[in-house]
């Protein structure tokens, strides 16, 4: 099978570069080209020349290429005045960088698949091979223009500054909808937001109430991995927080005809918003490949984790602390490389599960989950006793979460404050 490769574009490239009499036409190729893609080495070496006379800010012309070249080649001198004498058209300048990119792209896919097939061929473990194509591969996808300079930034912050002026300022992150948290923290993308709590105390629920509240009021699009719950479990759990209503009446049919059209209802409004869920997780590296996967092909914005220790890794290899550490430093490059915000449920260990007031150093299994969090927020129950928590008012039983905010990159830290925690229906006010 023929390798994928234009050699007359490649030619034709590196005769506009050099014929184009300064460094221009050079450094507007040298934005989307690197040595790498071209395929010919006579080709490589001549752009490795240009580079060098760029770098060391000489004007770009026959005479410097060519001596720049004969310095380290000097085989490839004729070669060279050969390729700048070649008439090519600089209105094609473009067509020739993409048909360079194209081809390169296409010898990456058969390189990646060939290594697959080697990969097969040993018996390696399919996730894994699915992970390294997928994570190869998208090196290659169409990428936004990047942005490097602070102006960028400052541009953005003096914007938002004139609409706060004007009074009509939309802030550009997650919100919890609940306003005694929002007022403490700031969901933004490259976010990891962890919630830490004993067994039974409702983290899984204040999660996806935080999910629900932000794909139905806000459109965001979320992904939750349950590896815990089926995905019928978590779609009851949100009827219920939706229609305000216990299924479980429902289930012993004493339920009246109201409350049903209730629950029709927000089936209905649950069948449109944009959730997502997956329920199986092989490795800590299949969880980043879904999650680009999911960013390419949803858009999504927010991404729900339930919960850091059920996530698997080599423990043939490293020590549960070990495992952690890497899980929790991983799930925050997860969070910058895909632009999302990550909601991250962890236990607590023995000793904040006992504890009145958990602090950061009873999370479990590794300090490396407070390093890589941006907001940790420890929840227990009021007396750290689950009946003792347990009141009724209007709107029927609830259990009171106590919660202390103890990292905020982005605010202030060691506030408490608390939840009320309608368990009948999954509802947290």
């Amino acid at each position: 099978m023929q390798i994928p490769q234009n050699k007359e574009a490649e030619r034709a490239l590196l005769s506009c570069c050099i014929n184009g009499g300064d460094q221009l036409r050079f450094e507007q190729a040298a934005k989307l080209i690197t040595l790498e893609d071209f395929y010919y080495e006579d080709h490589q070496v001549i752009w490795d020349a240009l580079q060098k006379l760029s770098n060391e800010s000489t004007t770009i012309d026959l005479i410097t290429v060519t001596n720049k070249v004969k310095s380290t080649h000097d085989e490839l001198t004729h070669t060279t005045f050969e390729i700048a004498s070649e008439t090519t058209s600089s209105i094609a300048f473009n067509d020739y960088i993409n048909i360079i990119l194209n081809k390169s792209k296409l010898r990456a896919i058969r390189r990646e698949y060939n290594l697959a097939l080697e990969k097969i061929n040993t018996d390696t473990d399919p996730d894994t091979i699915l992970d390294d194509v997928s994570k190869e591969l998208d090196k290659y996808r169409p990428k936004e223009k990047e942005l490097t300079h602070i102006k960028n930034s400052l541009d953005i912050i003096q914007d938002e500054l004139d609409t706060m002026v004007r009074g009509d300022y939309k802030p550009n992150y997650i919100k919890t909808h609940f306003k005694h948290l929002d007022e403490k923290i700031k969901l933004e993308a490259g976010c990891v937001f962890t919630i830490a709590a004993p067994t039974s105390v409702g983290k899984s629920a204040l999660s996806l109430n935080i999910a629900l509240r932000a794909a139905s009021r806000d459109e965001i699009p979320t992904l939750i991995f349950s590896l815990e719950m089926p995905q019928k479990q978590i779609s009851k759990r949100m009827i219920g927080t939706l229609s305000n209503l216990d299924l479980k009446r429902t289930e012993e049919q004493v339920e009246t005809p109201e409350n049903v059209r209730k629950i029709n209802e927000s089936i209905g409004k649950l069948r449109k918003i944009p959730l997502h869920t997956l329920h199986s997780v092989k490795s800590i590296n299949t969880l980043a490949g879904d999650v680009r996967r999911f960013k390419r092909e949803k858009n999504i914005k927010l991404v729900v984790i339930d919960y850091l220790q059920l996530i698997p890794f080599d423990s043939g290899r490293m020590g549960k602390a070990d495992g952690i550490a890497m899980i929790s430093q991983k799930v925050k490059q997860i969070a910058l490389e895909n632009d999302v915000a990550v909601i991250l449920l962890s236990q607590l260990n023995r000793e904040g599960a006992r504890s009145d007031k958990p602090d950061l150093y009873h999370l479990k299994d590794s300090g490396s989950i407070e390093n890589d969090a941006d907001i940790v927020l420890i929840m227990n129950c009021k007396d750290n006793d689950p009946e003792a928590a347990k009141s009724t008012d209007d709107y029927g039983p609830y259990m009171t979460i106590n919660y202390l905010i103890a990292k905020n990159r982005e605010g202030e830290r060691g506030v408490r404050d608390y939840f009320k925690f309608y368990f009948r229906e999954g509802r947290f006010f």
